[in-house]
């Protein structure tokens, strides 16, 4: 019996111990899936997506206290970006156009404060290449997508996380064409992310 309780104290303190692999360079690589909706004007755009973010914690732990943490870059390989839209903008019978994204330019900052939960913050920018035009008319098949996302990692062990996050977009082609854009968009990924 004292064998027993010595190897779950000793099983926890070695959970208690885990390092926390944002607290320091590291890279990611992490599959991903999500999906999401139009806001406001633009709540009939809808969105299913998959795809690959690979990052490089740059940085060890800044500052101190509970907003102490790392500055990471990162890029997402979105080879499947789907995008349900009506045939005219705001009315007509909806379809889903085949379109492909890459957003080279994810900049994040990993609150690094616990050992077990690290939420983080993320600006983003990339390009979307479509099948047709979005939104459907006389617009562009290469739109751009600035946005934020907000996300947490629950971490596994100090190799692997789930990550879990909510991404606002905007889509717009920058006036290659007429632009009426699609404002906002609202979507939410859930990935597995391994560390090395």
């Amino acid at each position: 019996m004292k064998r027993l309780i010595a190897m779950v104290v000793l099983m926890c303190a070695a959970a208690m111990a885990q390092e926390n692999p944002l607290r320091q360079p590291v890279w990611e690589i992490e599959p991903w899936a999500g999906g999401g909706t139009g806001l406001g004007h633009a709540s009939d755009f809808k969105f299913v997506n998959a795809g690959l973010r690979i990052g490089r914690v740059l940085t060890h732990v800044i500052g101190d206290g509970k907003f102490r943490g790392t500055f990471e870059w990162a890029a997402d390989l979105m080879p499947l970006y789907e995008v349900r839209q009506s045939d005219f903008y705001d009315s007509g019978p909806t379809h889903w156009v085949y379109s492909g994204a890459f957003n080279p330019l994810v900049l994040k900052w990993n609150w690094t404060g616990g050992n077990k939960l690290v939420p983080y913050f993320a600006a983003e920018g990339g390009v979307l290449f479509s099948t047709t035009e979005i939104p459907a008319g006389d617009t562009s098949r290469v739109n751009f997508l600035p946005g934020g996302a907000f996300g947490i990692y629950i971490l596994r062990s100090n190799r692997q996380a789930v990550d879990l996050s909510v991404h606002v977009t905007h889509i717009s082609n920058a006036s290659l064409a007429q632009n009426p854009g699609i404002n906002a968009t609202m979507q939410f990924r859930v990935g597995y992310t391994w560390f090395k």
